[in-house]
């Protein structure tokens, strides 16, 4: 990875305590690599960056300190996340770590005591990555302890190992679906049944909450990459009820809470919102247990279903203010949250408040490649089609034929393969080129076709928002009056 993408991958705020960090590692003041992180971050143009820190042109010597920046920025990030990250899952490890130390230095008894301590939260959640670690440290020093049962550890290290593969079997079920979809026209159910048979997965009551868990995760980022929620519905409804009889107060709370959101979520894309908002409502209140350990881990993610909830179902105002009010509190402490700016652009669109959305969209300050990375390419794609619709609705025609051609170079692959996509964007061309009366009637005729069809009602609730505005367009309606039809 190169030292510009690296330093794009750190917040606003972080900027500062690395460099905090790199002055505690200096042992000469004359060290430059704060010197290089300023220029990279200003933008100074990486063949000129030897002369700006050097004084005159020096590449051998610019090559060893950004190899040195390069790897302190790694050290950075790495040991910022081990004492930031306050997951049940690092704290597992944190104490899998120290019980190993204390077995090193011949401390047992508190060595044993902080691994059984591990052993119990990693039991809890059902964390066999960790349990593995575990288990080979307990037969590892079995031998210093009387009232160790090896014959027992090995029988629950064997059948940890069985869950482990299951769950791998998972994970390369998820890697494979992610290849197979990116072909064109691929179909949701016919993947995930032909992916799950070949690795032998079936969704029923046998498997444990946290394996269920991790295959609604795998449906569910399925159906982002390619926009078919509506398709990964009936694995999710099976899902649901394999897990609701292991839902248990108490246990599991991180990943009931990302569960419940991944319901939340999964039920408003597909508009069914009496779910969605009984799935949010758990959410909230498990964010509560245990004396809110996860509100700030969550809270954003409830707030953008609440307000998606609030603007798809005719409180427009309400969501806005929401979020207006959300980002009067937080812009000064962290960078926005790119979900949340993206949906209050949209909810400015189908307000017809053009200005307002432009400079909503204008807070998104990053590079792509760190969006594509945080929010992901759908996101991306997305983001590019609102700030395309902005620029048209206020009539920036010289930036719209850019964005146009710059959309098209950037996203042809999926162009390509995704029809609907096509004929947005040759729609998008009409209109900014302001011959709507000139076009053919077959196209007009086959957009309004592609508006009736029995597949619009299986059609992604964002994918429908885009629609929603071809068609709003056609028949000269407000924006948001033909959503809400629409849906």
């Amino acid at each position: 990875m190169s030292l510009k993408l690296l330093i794009d991958t750190l917040l606003p705020e972080e900027i500062p305590l690395f460099k905090s960090y790199l002055r505690k590692r200096n042992k000469r003041s004359s060290t430059k690599n704060i010197a290089l992180l300023d220029a990279v971050v200003n933008g100074i143009e990486i063949k000129n960056i030897d002369t700006h820190l050097y004084g005159k042109s020096s590449r051998n010597a610019y090559h060893a300190l950004s190899k040195r920046l390069h790897d302190n920025l790694i050290d950075f990030i790495a040991s910022r996340s081990f004492e930031t990250e306050a997951s049940e899952e690092m704290e597992i490890f944190k104490l899998l770590l120290a019980a190993r130390i204390f077995y090193e230095k011949q401390h047992h008894a508190p060595a044993r005591k902080t691994l059984l301590k591990a052993k119990a939260k990693a039991q809890k959640i059902d964390l066999y990555s960790a349990l593995n670690e575990i288990y080979h440290t307990q037969i590892q020093y079995a031998h210093l302890h009387k009232t160790e049962d090896l014959e027992i550890l090995i029988a629950d290290f064997e059948e940890n190992q069985n869950l482990l593969l299951q769950q791998e079997k998972l994970n390369i079920a998820y890697a494979t679906l992610k290849v197979k979809l990116k072909a064109p026209q691929a179909d949701m159910q016919k993947t995930l049944l032909s992916t799950f048979g070949q690795y032998g997965i079936t969704i029923n009551n046998t498997l444990t909450f946290k394996s269920l868990y991790q295959l609604l995760e795998i449906i569910t980022s399925a159906a982002h990459l390619i926009s078919d929620f509506a398709g990964a519905l009936p694995f999710i409804t099976n899902i649901e009820q394999a897990i609701i009889p292991k839902i248990q107060d108490g246990k599991h709370l991180y990943y009931r809470i990302h569960y419940f959101y991944l319901m939340t979520n999964s039920y408003f894309r597909n508009r069914d919102f009496g779910k969605a908002q009984n799935y949010l409502s758990q959410m909230k209140t498990a964010m509560k247990e245990e004396r809110g350990r996860y509100v700030d881990r969550f809270c954003e993610n409830a707030l953008l279903l609440k307000t998606l909830l609030d603007n798809y179902t005719g409180n427009s105002s309400k969501a806005t203010a929401t979020l207006q009010s959300h980002f009067e509190k937080t812009s000064k402490k962290n960078a926005p949250n790119p979900d949340l700016v993206l949906a209050l652009t949209v909810f400015y669109v189908q307000q017809a408040e053009h200005k307002a959305a432009l400079s909503t969209l204008n807070r998104l300050k990053h590079t792509d490649s760190w969006y594509l990375e945080k929010a992901g390419e759908d996101w991306l794609i997305k983001r590019d089609l609102v700030e395309l619709i902005v620029h048209i609705e206020l009539e920036n025609i010289d930036l719209v034929e850019s964005l146009l051609k710059r959309f098209r170079r950037k996203y042809k692959s999926q162009i390509k393969n995704d029809q609907r996509l096509e004929q947005f964007l040759k729609f998008a061309t009409t209109m900014y080129r302001g011959d709507m009366d000139t076009v053919a009637a077959r196209f007009r005729e086959s957009v309004k076709s592609q508006l009736k069809t029995s597949s619009i009602l299986k059609e992604d609730i964002f994918m429908l928002s885009f629609y929603a505005w071809v068609k709003s367009k056609m028949t000269g309606q407000p924006l948001y009056k033909t959503t809400l039809a629409l849906l």
